[in-house]
């Protein structure tokens, strides 16, 4: 009978759209609002425990497929706006994460740059000299001007590190050179291939048994020769022969290398040998030294 009525009022709707000319969308949603009606009171009208007649029966399955067929596009909406939330807020966090992700590729670099320094360091800071009254104090070269490229270098260690006036430098190759001034965090290096005349170093130049003392006099950037003098024309000495520190003076300890002999001649007057040494070290790169340290003696 509620139904009857409910129709009957609706057929009265559809009635006053014809007189008020009410659109097609009114309809629409007058009907689907009449069909949720329907739905609902016959559903609660069938939750009833009892055995339904053949009407009812009927009215029941139609309910629940109208119910069904309805539901359907309203749960598959439901289901595509919780997808979309969730795509939004996946979004959202993508968003938040590329800062993080971009900062740690640059950790990971940075990290990558760091080691490749660190072996470098390594390898070139393997010194295995027999210096035992020595301690090796490391450094990086942060300065090094073109026009005196072969003079002085600049390093990050200073007083505050313990580095004094006249320390010796090397590297894993050989003798660099010395320290000539210092501030606190950075001091300056005299090369050996350097063009100041107080620049001699004493060295011996190796020949099996025979020890050769002589001077380096000079470095000519031409043939990137360090020149030594005051060896006797007597003396025997060949082509590829080590070339040391002496140890006589006051600075170079004994036994630092410092290069080969590369080319042998006398002077004019035929009394002395002019020795050209090819220095182990590679001056034109630089990058790590170690200046030696006198051990104290409770060191």
């Amino acid at each position: 009978m509620l139904i009857l009525i409910v129709l009957n009022n609706n057929l009265n709707g559809c009635d006053k759209m014809k007189k008020n000319k009410i659109t097609p969308k009114h309809f629409i949603i007058s009907i689907t609002v009449l069909i949720f009606i329907i739905i609902a009171i016959f559903s609660f009208t069938l939750k009833e425990d009892r055995e339904l007649n053949k009407v009812e029966s009927l009215i029941k399955d139609t309910v629940i497929s109208i119910e069904k067929i309805i539901s359907t596009p309203f749960r598959f909406i439901i289901n595509k706006i919780d997808d979309y939330r969730l795509l939004i807020n996946i979004r959202e966090k993508y968003q938040n994460l590329l800062p993080e992700v971009s900062r740690i590729d640059s950790l990971k670099a940075e990290n990558i740059e760091l080691r490749k320094q660190l072996e470098a360091m390594k390898e070139e800071l393997s010194i295995d000299y027999t210096l035992n009254e020595y301690s090796y104090l490391n450094a990086t070269v942060i300065y090094r001007n073109v026009s005196t490229w072969y003079n002085t270098i600049t390093i990050d260690k200073g007083t505050y590190n313990g580095v004094k006036t006249d320390m010796v430098v090397v590297n894993s190759q050989g003798l660099i050179g010395k320290v000539v001034s210092t501030t606190t965090f950075t001091s300056d290096i005299r090369l050996i291939t350097t063009k100041e005349t107080d620049n001699k170093i004493s060295i011996t130049i190796s020949n099996g048994n025979n020890k050769i003392n002589g001077l380096i006099k000079n470095y000519n950037y031409q043939t990137k020769y360090l020149e030594v003098e005051g060896v006797s024309n007597t003396e025997t000495i060949h082509v590829g022969d080590y070339v040391y520190t002496s140890g006589l003076g006051e600075i170079f300890p004994s036994g630092i290398l410092i290069g080969t002999v590369a080319d042998i001649s006398t002077d004019e007057y035929d009394l002395a040998k002019i020795i050209d040494v090819t220095p182990i070290a590679d001056f034109d790169d630089i990058n790590y030294v170690a200046m030696l340290k006198r051990k104290e003696v409770n060191e």
